[in-house]
This record gives C-alpha cells, sequence and structure tokens, in this order.
C-alpha cells in the first residue's frame, strides 16, 4: 500500500510538471511570473498561439514582471480559480458571474470583437430554421421539436436561445427535444440544414460568417422571433450580453491591477495582440450583474472536493468497506460468469453449421463441434482427433496455388494479427469439398509473443464456388451454342497476339469471321427454332473439327469468329468453308443444307496488331465475300501504309508500356492558389506526368497518352499515377502530422469504365495510410458527357470514400449545367480557353460569372486555369472564384522535390 502512494504521489507531481506552461521567451531571474488563464474551446495550441503576443506585450509594458498564458478548458478554469493558481484569468462570461460570488474575481476589461461597421464588446444568438419549414412560424411552434445547439452550457449556442423559447411559453425539459453537437458552432447548422433538427440556437456572428463563407446562401435559413438592437450589426433572436471579460483574481495587489488594466484599454488598434487574437480591442468592463440569474437558472455551481469531504468525512471509511465487499463479491460473480459463458460458447460452437475447431497454442486440437466431426477422415471417431494438430487431422491444401496448408505459418500471422482467411481444399474423401477457412485468436498474446488459444472455423462453400464457376462461364460464353462472347472472344485474341517471354514476337494466326448465307430466310421459312437448332448443332459441328484450344466465338445471331494459331497448320479456312457446305440439318422430314462467307486476316508474329481492328477487318473482308455471291471465303489485303503505321503504333504501345514497366513516368506538381475567402484553405498541388526520355531529359507524353487512349491502356497508367502518387505522399508524412497538402489526380475517360477503380484507390489508401479527404480526382467534361452514367456513379463511390471530386475544363465542352446539377462535383476547374479570353471577349466573362455563381449555389469552389497575366487574375477575383492555377503563379517542379520542402519546412 505504502508503495502505491508513492507511486500515485510520483505521478501526480510528473503530471503537474508536464501541464506547467513554458514561454517561448526566456526572462531575467528577478522578473516575478504572472499567470494569465485563458479558457479555450478549441486546442490549447491553438489558445496560446492566440494569446502569446497579449502576454509579451504586458510583459513589456510593465517593468519587472513576465507574463504567461496557461490554456484550460472549462473544469480547469475552475479548479485553477479554487486553488488560488492564477493572477488573472479571460473566460466565459456566465463562468465569470459563477466564480465571481464564491472566489472575488473581478472584471478589469472586456473583450470587444470585431463587427460589419462598428467593434462591439456584447454578443447575441439567433433561432433559426430552415426557410421552407413554413409550419415554423414563430418560438411558439417549436413544442415537439428538434432544436440544435453546442452544449447545455453554451451560453451564446444554446442557453440565450432557451431563454427566448421559455419566454415564449414552452418548457425547455417537457416540451422542446435538445440536440447537442458539440463544437464549432457550424455544426448547428449542418444539422439544421440535414435535417437533424428542427431548429438551431448559434450566435448571431457565427450565422453572418458562414453565410459570407459561402457556406450557405442568405435563402438558407429564416431567424425566429427576429429582433433588432441599435449599433448591433447582426440580426438577433435574443438579447445582447456582454463578450467575455479579463478578471483578476484575489492575488493581485491594486498597483498591478491599475497597471494591466491601463495596458489593455491603451493597446495599438493595429498591434500584434490585436490582430493575432482577432478581436478589436479591450473596452471598460461591461455589467455582467444581469447573467447572474442565468447563471443560477442553467449553471451548477461548482463545489470544492475538499469541502465536500469536509462536510462528508464519514463517506470515506464506508465507502472503502463498500468497495473492498463489492471487489470480492465481484471475484466470485467473473469466476460464474466465466464457467457459464464457457459453457454458452461450447453450446453456441455445437449449434453453429459451419465446422469449428478449438486449439490450442501449438495447433493441437482441443473442441470440435458436430459439424466440424462430419469432416473427420472416414473412421476417425472425435475423442481419437483430441491432442493432434490440426493438419494431422485434416488433409488441408490451399486452394489457388495446390501446396499443402501451413499450419505454423498460421499461427506465425495470428501472432501479430486478430485473424486470417484461406480457401483451402479438404483432400480427404470425395468428392473433394472446398473450404473458407478462418483462424482468430481467443485470447490475449502471451507474454512472450505467443498465440495461446485459437478458434478455426470451415465454412463449405463447395456448392457456392460450384454456382460461382457456373457464374463466370455464362459470363463469357453463348447460353445458345457455348462458345465464346464477342468480348470474351476479343481478350482471347488480344492475349494470343501480345509477347511473352518464351515468344517476344508475339503469335501469329489467322483470323475468321464466319457468317451464313441467307440465314434469314432460314427463320423465316421454317422457324426460330430451327434457326436456333441450326447455329447450335454447326457450333458443335466447328468445336468438334478444330484444333483443341482453338477460340470459338459467337460474334452475332448467324455470325462466328476463330482464331487458328500458325501452329495448327495450313488450309484450315478452306477446310471450315467445306465442313459448312457438306453440314446437314436433319429434322421434320427435310434435311436443311447452308454456306458461308468467311473473311480471312492473317497476321504475321510481331506485327503489332489490335485486337478490335483486325476483328473489323476480317467482318470487312467477310462483306465483300458476300458481295461477290457467298459461299467463299476472301482474304483481307492490307497495304504497305497501313502495315507501316500499324507496326509503328505497335512500336510506340511497347514503348509506353515499358516506360510503365521501368518508372519512366515522372510525376510533377503545379500549384492551385486560393484567393478571396479560400485564402484559409492553403495551397494545393496538380500532380501532372511527364516523361523521362533515355537520355534523362523531361518531356510531355502527350504522343504516347494518346497512343494509349487508342490501345485502351489509359486506366493502367491512371492506377501508376495513383499508385506512386500516394507513396511519393507517404514517403514524406510527417509522423502525427497532416499531409503537407492536399493533392488532385486526373482520371481518363476510359478508367471511368474501369469496375474495379474505386476498389483499388481503396486498397491503395489503406496500403500507404493516407487520409482520403487529400485527395481530388479529376474528370474532364468531355469524359464525363461521354460515360455520364459512369461518372454519376464514380463520383458518388470515391465521395464516399471521403475523397473530393473536380469536374475539369468545365465550359470548354457541349455539357449543360443540367448535367453539372445531377454530377454535383466538389470542384468545378473551368476551361482554361474561357479565362485566357476574359481580357478581350465579354462573353467570355460572363460564362466564366455563370459557371461561378451555379457551382456556388450548388455548394462547390471553383478553379480558374491557364491564369498567365495580372489582368486575368485581377478579374477571376472579381468575379469571386475560389481558386487559380496557371504559369503566372507557378511552373510544375517534381512532385518528389516539392514534397521534400514542405517536409522540411514542417521539421524545420
Amino acid at each position: 500500500m505504502q508503495h502505491t502512494v508513492q507511486r500515485l504521489l510520483f505521478g501526480t507531481i510528473l503530471l503537474a510538471a508536464s501541464q506547467s506552461p513554458i514561454h517561448a521567451q526566456p526572462w531575467a531571474s528577478e522578473d516575478r511570473l504572472i499567470s494569465i488563464g485563458v479558457l479555450t474551446i478549441t486546442s490549447k495550441e491553438e489558445a496560446q498561439a492566440r494569446w502569446n503576443p497579449t502576454a509579451d506585450y504586458l510583459s513589456d509594458r510593465i517593468e519587472g514582471t513576465r507574463f504567461e498564458i496557461r490554456p484550460l478548458y472549462l473544469q480547469e478554469v475552475a479548479r485553477a480559480v479554487r486553488q488560488n493558481e492564477l493572477h488573472f484569468v479571460h473566460l466565459q462570461p456566465l463562468q465569470f458571474v459563477q466564480l465571481r460570488a464564491d472566489y472575488g474575481l473581478e472584471a478589469l476589461a472586456t473583450r470587444v470583437v470585431n463587427g460589419a461597421d462598428s467593434p462591439s464588446n456584447r454578443f447575441g444568438s439567433v433561432i433559426v430554421r430552415l426557410s421552407d419549414r413554413n409550419e415554423i412560424n414563430d418560438l411558439a411552434d417549436l413544442q415537439g421539436a428538434i432544436v440544435a445547439g453546442v452544449a447545455p452550457n453554451a451560453l451564446g449556442a444554446w442557453i440565450l436561445g432557451a431563454e427566448e423559447i421559455e419566454r415564449a411559453g414552452l418548457s425547455i425539459d417537457d416540451d422542446i427535444l435538445p440536440l447537442f453537437v458539440g463544437l464549432p458552432m457550424s455544426n448547428v447548422l449542418g444539422a439544421v440544414a440535414a435535417g437533424r433538427a428542427d431548429a438551431g440556437i448559434v450566435r448571431a456572428d457565427v450565422l453572418t460568417r458562414e453565410i459570407e463563407a459561402g457556406h450557405y446562401s442568405p435563402e438558407t435559413f429564416h431567424v425566429l422571433n427576429r429582433v433588432s438592437e441599435p449599433g448591433y450589426p447582426h440580426v438577433l433572436s435574443t438579447r445582447l450580453v456582454p463578450q467575455w471579460p479579463l478578471a483578476v483574481t484575489s492575488r493581485v495587489e491594486p498597483g498591478l491591477r491599475q497597471q494591466v488594466r491601463s495596458a489593455l484599454l491603451s493597446m495599438p488598434a493595429d498591434s500584434a495582440p490585436i490582430r493575432v487574437a482577432n478581436i478589436s480591442g479591450w473596452s471598460e468592463p461591461a455589467d455582467y450583474g444581469d447573467l447572474e440569474a442565468l447563471a443560477d437558472r442553467w449553471l451548477t455551481p461548482p463545489v470544492s472536493v475538499v469541502d465536500w469531504l469536509r462536510a462528508h468525512w464519514w463517506v470515506v471509511p464506508v465507502g472503502l468497506s463498500v468497495v473492498l465487499s463489492l471487489l470480492l463479491w465481484q471475484q466470485w460473480r467473473a469466476r460464474s460468469l466465466l464457467a457459464r459463458r464457457e459453457r454458452e460458447h461450447r453450446a453456441a460452437l455445437t449449434a453453429m453449421h459451419d465446422g469449428v475447431v478449438t486449439l490450442d497454442g501449438e495447433g493441437r486440437i482441443q473442441f470440435l463441434n458436430p459439424s466440424a466431426e462430419r469432416l473427420l477422415p472416414e473412421g476417425m471417431q472425435p475423442v481419437d482427433a483430441m491432442g493432434l494438430r490440426l493438419t494431422d487431422v485434416f488433409a488441408l491444401m490451399l486452394r489457388h496455388d495446390s501446396h499443402d496448408f501451413s499450419l505454423t505459418s498460421m499461427i506465425e500471422q495470428l501472432a501479430t494479427r486478430g485473424w486470417v482467411e484461406y480457401a483451402v481444399i479438404l483432400a480427404h474423401g470425395y468428392p473433394r469439398r472446398v473450404l473458407n477457412l478462418t483462424a482468430a485468436r481467443m485470447d490475449d498474446i502471451g507474454d512472450h509473443g505467443e498465440v495461446q488459444r485459437l478458434v478455426v472455423s470451415m465454412m463449405d462453400i463447395t456448392e457456392l464456388d460450384e454456382t460461382s464457376r457456373q457464374l463466370a462461364y455464362r459470363a463469357t460464353h453463348d447460353e445458345l451454342t457455348g462458345l465464346l462472347t464477342r468480348r470474351h472472344f476479343l481478350d482471347q485474341i488480344e492475349s494470343r497476339m501480345q509477347p511473352t517471354d518464351s515468344n517476344q514476337h508475339g503469335e501469329a494466326g489467322t483470323l475468321l469471321w464466319i457468317d451464313l448465307d441467307h440465314f434469314r430466310l432460314v427463320n423465316e421459312g421454317g422457324s426460330h427454332r430451327m434457326g436456333d437448332e441450326l447455329v447450335r448443332r454447326l457450333a458443335g459441328h466447328l468445336r468438334v473439327m478444330l484444333p483443341p484450344n482453338t477460340p470459338v466465338g459467337r460474334l452475332g445471331g448467324d455470325e462466328f469468329g476463330i482464331y487458328l494459331a500458325a501452329s495448327a497448320g495450313n488450309g484450315w479456312p478452306e477446310r471450315i468453308l467445306q465442313a459448312i457446305r457438306e453440314f446437314r440439318l436433319d429434322g421434320d422430314d427435310q434435311a436443311l443444307r447452308t454456306s458461308a462467307s468467311i473473311g480471312v486476316r492473317e497476321m504475321a508474329a510481331g506485327g503489332g496488331y489490335n485486337a478490335a481492328t483486325v476483328l473489323e477487318e476480317a467482318e470487312s473482308a467477310c462483306v465483300t465475300a458476300q458481295k461477290l455471291g457467298g459461299n467463299r471465303l476472301v482474304v483481307f489485303e492490307e497495304n504497305g501504309d497501313q502495315r507501316s503505321l500499324r507496326q509503328s503504333d505497335f512500336a510506340e504501345l511497347n514503348r509506353l508500356k515499358h516506360a510503365v514497366e521501368q518508372d519512366r513516368f515522372v510525376l510533377h506538381a503545379q500549384e492551385i492558389h486560393p484567393i478571396g475567402p479560400a485564402g484559409t484553405d492553403g495551397i494545393r498541388l496538380e500532380v501532372l506526368l511527364r516523361l523521362a526520355g533515355e537520355d534523362g531529359r523531361i518531356g510531355s507524353p502527350a504522343p504516347l497518352i494518346e497512343l494509349a487512349e487508342r490501345f485502351n491502356y489509359m486506366p493502367q497508367i491512371d492506377r501508376w499515377v495513383v499508385r506512386r502518387t500516394l507513396q511519393t505522399l507517404r514517403d514524406h508524412l510527417v509522423d502525427g502530422a497532416a499531409p503537407p497538402t492536399r493533392l488532385t489526380i486526373n482520371l481518363s475517360g476510359q478508367s471511368m469504365k474501369d469496375g474495379e477503380l474505386v476498389s483499388f484507390v481503396r486498397d491503395e489508401l489503406r496500403r500507404y495510410e493516407v487520409d482520403p479527404t487529400w485527395l481530388c480526382f479529376e474528370i474532364t467534361e468531355t469524359s464525363a458527357i461521354a460515360n455520364f452514367d459512369q461518372a454519376a456513379e464514380l463520383i458518388a463511390s470515391l465521395r464516399e470514400l471521403g475523397c473530393l471530386v473536380a469536374l475539369d475544363d468545365f465550359g470548354g465542352g457541349l455539357i449543360s449545367f443540367e448535367f453539372l446539377r445531377r454530377l454535383r462535383p466538389d470542384i468545378v476547374k473551368i476551361d482554361g480557353k474561357l479565362v485566357c479570353d476574359l481580357e478581350h471577349d465579354r462573353v467570355a466573362a460572363v460564362i466564366v460569372e455563370s459557371i461561378h455563381d451555379v457551382a456556388r449555389v450548388m455548394g462547390a469552389r471553383t478553379v480558374g486555369e491557364w491564369v498567365e497575366t495580372p489582368t486575368t487574375l485581377a478579374q477571376l477575383e472579381r468575379i469571386g472564384v475560389d481558386f487559380v492555377q496557371g504559369y503566372l503563379l507557378h511552373r510544375p517542379e517534381p512532385l518528389v522535390e516539392r514534397l521534400a520542402a514542405e517536409r522540411q519546412a514542417l521539421t524545420g
């Protein structure tokens, strides 16, 4: 017990030492240290930075003293005053009135805040509801309503409004439903705007500030119980009360009181303390007497722990006796509860449909439920399995690589992770079962980092796996014929023509497009059933006669595609044409014969072909065969210019792929500067792509990007940019600090069709531990037009992750404001050509202003691109655009260098 008390005493001393304020400037040892307590409603670091200049000002003005700032939370202020630790204290009015009555505080000065036209040392509150809530016309209509505020003890964001509501005849306790949303006060407006509250109470200046910042329009809210006060710049619903006072405690002698009071009242309006504290100055102390009734009504007076113990000393021994009895009873109860829960767990595990096995730290079986017992090898009894290792009983193999399942590896992973999951095959028995095996720790890690107990769940997914395979087959195969679908057939051709490790030039081959002659007559003269049967039987006939693993696809109702590798030999097109001529469908007392037109596209190895292109060429040859009367084949003839262009494209495509694989792309960044009210958001960076040549020189990747778009390779490049950007950002993060800047990444139109893009972004964000709110993705107006549904879905999905979305080059295409309204991006980037024309084209200025106005109503921010002259910048500032970007402000620089400089600035 003595050691415990010593440790508690030592910890208290350390805690007190750690909370002692440390002033940024040195002082002489003979100077007297004066403490100013400051109530903070944000962070202590922010309060320290805000009021340190005031302390320095007083230290300079009053000789022989050194003032220090002590940021304190609400309860800490009351405790510091009770324990007489402070000389002066700056606190909220109600708390001042409460502590003045008990501890003799005296107001020296009252804070004066900025107003629209004139400063004021008073403030009031507004009670607001949404403008379209017409059923609430006055305060009496709030009966049964949800009313939002910051906290029950918040003077401006609850108490003043609650006083007016009670004055209207309603009871705060019985007639309304309070909803306290916490700081900042803008949370109250957000709750009302989102419909979570019917009305809200905030300080009047907060409502004005949120509207001026563009977060809400003036028509969003309606003010209830509207009143006005002469000289006060904001609309009101309540009376005015004094601003926060600077009070003096009983520790301070009269001379120092007068010196501090004089220094505050004479503080220059343009001085650093005034600017940093974001106030207008100090006035003579206001009259706080009217607030005493409010304090008595709404605040519970603080009670000293020492005073309470003196009055109730007998509680200590009685309490200790009760606590000791409770501890003994709790120990007995915990043992009983543990035993009962063990029985319940075993009963629950026994009833589970999945096989459940519990193991000790070395993987030996301790328990099997009935479902797990049914998975045991034939002839093995459950009692025989007890004490054996899991893999000695169950023959488990990893499903995807056919290696034996490692029990040791699983236990090692559980030492660092809460759970692991495997897809395995249970090899003993027939048929083999596919299992989803999940293992989790049952206890905390031991003293030496070892796993003590674990539970293994084995879900039999054999039927689900078979169903999934069937669905996958149906997605890639035609339902009537079993042939490949057109999309999958194209993929097969593409993969055959791509270079591999064993074949650097790709595979040579022949592509056939087959169209049955006069098939329409079969459907019209016979029936659609006969036409379907002809297609089905002919497809089966072709598959039987062709070499194994030959891709065959159904390209249309009566159209087929066949890809023949060079290794299959020569003469196949003629043999296939002859086989179709000889094919006969017997049925309904008639024999149906058919013929076909075949287009042939021959491809040499290393030709750099595009699958979609060669398929179109084979189709055009087939059309030629039909025009010549059908029942024949025509070989596509490629001229020299076409061949040279295709080979050039192929070489450039290989160069593009090598650039991605060899990391020859380089990320640059250009600043996006905030202007006007957005200035507090800081500079953002747009990530740009550059290409490093063989000689190391940086150039534009535009030609390769154009080629990538033609060959549908942009999704791979977009993924490279996302991964490399997040990796670079993670490498330059400072531990415990926010990212150095927000980054904007461009996405191509092809990536909008990539159904796995959002999952990829989510996985990369987790991998590199980057907060998604620091990322913005840009999509262009033209790509949004071409892929509107995909664009809308992509924007919604990225927003769910927490990322912002910008619509780039807006105004340069044909998109309407209606599309903009439906897409609802977070940021609208105005097309650079419009911005450049601002100086000499009045129509461009009107268009830019209209785009900005529509975006502002939507709650989106705007960016002016291509800003290259001071005149253009001035016009954008006049319009009110939030951000600007262009060579006038910043030329792109390597992203790594920029983030390194930002990190250096943060760490010093």
